[in-house]
């Protein structure tokens, strides 16, 4: 195409390789765009780029891309998740912030590169802030950039990578370790934390149980959509389960409001929780070991008793096997334990010698 017209073409990476998916590059007010194709087809990089040339010419973007700023995408972001009911909308409120602390509200977002949100990255790995906190901030941004575009004050965002983490936690608890930590729990947590040890549920859907959701002459627990992160209803039998009665028995001795698990007629707060919760493990000698460990704890437990891996993932709330997998609840012992049952099944012991008439006894010779 002619200079102004941008053009197609395949990146290469930093040992030189080149992409098999075609990108195209076009400037709009003197400042140049990139976009992946998502294409292996060069027509369809070309279609792509006429395509924005178009939309460039005919004024299909509105306003002025140029004077978009970091305050304009994040007031897009938090009304979007304000009219979506979306749960989060205080996180995403505090991951904005954290973005515009760096690069400044007034900061226009057409200048905002892929290299300065690696260095935006790399600040906040320097302060001590988790790899996934920081891909949560990014994506936030990413979702501000997708909101402009649709809305028609960008034409395309920037292309960057979110942070790889490899966050699936890795520690699990046996019987005996919940039962020292249990030992050292004041009595209103230490039957929160039995309660999950036993659900498998995540702490705020057994944290906020209120007792209208709790039939004890059916044995049931409902939890309501509106409450579960999944988004889905949850329903879990306990009648059958002996440890489960007493505690929510036990619960309705002792109850004062609305809540299950309270201090003073109120929910028990998570600084409560997680203070409680350090003091014990340490105590137990289990420092490190984390609260949200019990639910990966819970699904080893019902795999070991025959559950389902399917029936495990609707009694414990996760909605897709990808989620499931992530939690990886066959430790090393399951695996040895495995590997010991094959082995035992299939290795045949070694025979004894048959006697043989002829042979000649040492002791004959």
């Amino acid at each position: 195409m002619s200079r102004g017209q941008g053009r197609v073409y395949r990146p290469t990476n930093d040992r030189g390789q080149r992409s098999p998916f075609w990108s195209i590059v076009y400037s709009i007010g003197g400042k140049r765009h990139y976009e992946s194709s998502k294409s292996k087809k060069k027509s369809v990089a070309q279609r792509l780029l006429r395509q924005r040339m178009g939309d460039r010419e005919s004024g299909k973007i509105i306003g002025d891309p140029r004077k978009v700023t970091l305050a304009q995408l994040r007031a897009l972001v938090e009304r979007q998740y304000a009219l979506d009911g979306n749960k989060s909308l205080a996180r995403v409120k505090l991951a904005l912030g954290h973005l515009e602390d760096y690069f400044g509200a007034k900061c226009r977002v057409a200048e905002i590169k892929p290299v300065e949100l690696d260095s935006y990255a790399e600040q906040r790995v320097a302060a001590g802030r988790a790899r996934s906190t920081i891909n949560y901030e990014l994506a936030a941004l990413r979702r501000g950039f997708s909101l402009a575009i649709r809305k028609g004050l960008l034409s395309v965002g920037p292309s960057f990578d979110l942070p790889k983490v490899a966050n699936a936690r890795q520690g699990f608890f046996g019987e005996g370790e919940i039962a020292a930590v249990l030992l050292e729990l004041p009595p209103d947590v230490r039957d929160l934390v039995q309660g999950l040890a036993a659900l498998g549920w995540r702490r705020d859907e057994l944290r906020l149980l209120q007792w209208a959701n709790v039939d004890r002459d059916g044995g049931i627990i409902r939890l309501e959509e509106a409450r579960s992160k999944s988004g889905k209803p949850r329903i879990f039998p306990f009648g059958l389960a002996p440890s489960l009665q007493d505690l929510f028995n036990r619960r309705w001795e002792q109850r004062s409001g609305l809540f299950v698990f309270h201090r003073d007629g109120q929910a028990l707060s998570k600084d409560a929780i997680r203070a409680a919760w350090a003091r014990a493990t340490k105590r137990a000698g289990l420092a490190g070991m984390l609260l949200h460990d019990l639910r990966r704890s819970a699904a080893r437990a019902f795999r070991k008793a025959g559950v389902s891996e399917g029936e495990i993932m609707q009694l414990c709330g996760w909605e897709t096997r990808a989620m499931f997998d992530r939690y990886n609840i066959i430790d090393e012992a399951d695996r040895a334990a495995a590997v010991a049952k094959r082995f035992s099944e299939t290795t045949a012991k070694p025979s004894a010698p048959e006697s043989n008439p002829h042979s000649v006894s040492p002791s004959n010779t």
